[in-house]
């Protein structure tokens, strides 16, 4: 792993945070202090069309809550330009953002701020992305539910960069068109050790394995209008796909892929610190 102030993990789909515990090697803490871990990590979108989805990130902070008395005030954990390819992060696999002391606290919310976003395609097109005004102080990203740093203790925290809800693309793509992508950043932030992971497999109904298949986790709401789609995954040259940093919970989920109707498994069930196996077969269409 890069280290570059906090590690930094890919922002494909999503953005890991490894679960609080002890360390398991010998560790000399201020006193008072705990130690925070960051990482990201992403989710997929495009992906056959796409190359590379590069974001670069100057700045990380996070907030500490404070009395009724003092006001809240954000802490910089990292400063200093990183540039990281999302799509390298994908199914799993992520890079420390960021790893520091941290007096010990209640801490609810981190801020992001994204200098530069550009996406090139697999024929070498390049776009380069306008970053929102509306970000130009950072990205809020709030801690739910809110990160207790111990003294002593070390806490893992994944940010998990949503590509498919931040890289919205124009044009027809699904017809291999596109004219360019709209830069939209949707962060989430997970306590690893509150979280669980989904992994498995996607083939057809003759067991040939299917890659690039959208994996996608859903939770069940009684709001139609509202939007349940928590995270995204993409299999790989094997059929194979994990989804890392989901709060425990039931979920349904759903594989999609162009030419093969859509498989959809309902009541999953995530336990934190455990695994949970959901294989998709999928039927093609008549």
């Amino acid at each position: 792993m890069k280290k570059i102030g906090l590690a930094l993990s890919i922002i494909v789909f999503g953005l890991l945070l490894m679960v609080a515990c002890n360390d398991s090697e010998t560790t000399n803490f201020a006193e008072g202090n705990g130690k925070v871990n960051v990482y990201l990590t992403d989710a997929p979108f495009p992906i056959d069309l796409v190359s590379q989805t590069i974001v670069t990130i100057d700045r990380v902070e996070i907030r500490k809550q404070e009395n009724d008395t003092t006001e809240a005030s954000f802490i910089t954990i990292m400063e200093e330009p990183f540039e990281v390819d999302l799509l390298t992060l994908s199914n799993g696999i992520t890079e420390q953002l960021a790893s520091i002391e941290l007096e010990a606290g209640t801490y609810d919310m981190m801020r992001m701020h994204v200098t530069d976003s550009k996406v090139i395609l697999t024929d070498g097109t390049e776009f380069d992305l306008k970053i929102p005004s509306g970000t130009s102080s950072g990205l809020k990203i709030k801690i739910e539910p809110a990160l207790s740093v111990e003294s002593g203790q070390t806490s893992d925290v994944l940010l998990d960069f949503d590509v498919s809800k931040s890289f919205v693309a124009k044009g027809n793509w699904k017809g291999g068109k596109l004219n360019g992508f709209n830069f939209k950043p949707v962060v989430r932030c997970v306590l690893l050790d509150r979280a669980g992971r989904i992994e498995g497999t996607v083939s057809d109904t003759s067991n040939v394995v299917l890659p690039n298949t959208s994996v996608n986790l859903w939770t069940e709401v009684n709001d139609i209008e509202e939007d349940s789609l928590l995270t995204t995954a993409f299999t790989d040259e094997m059929g194979e796909y994990k989804l890392i940093g989901i709060p425990e919970g039931t979920y349904y989920m759903t594989a999609v892929l162009d030419s093969f109707m859509t498989d959809t498994i309902w009541n999953v069930d995530v336990l934190k610190g455990e695994s949970t196996q959901i294989d998709f077969v999928l039927t093609p269409e008549p």
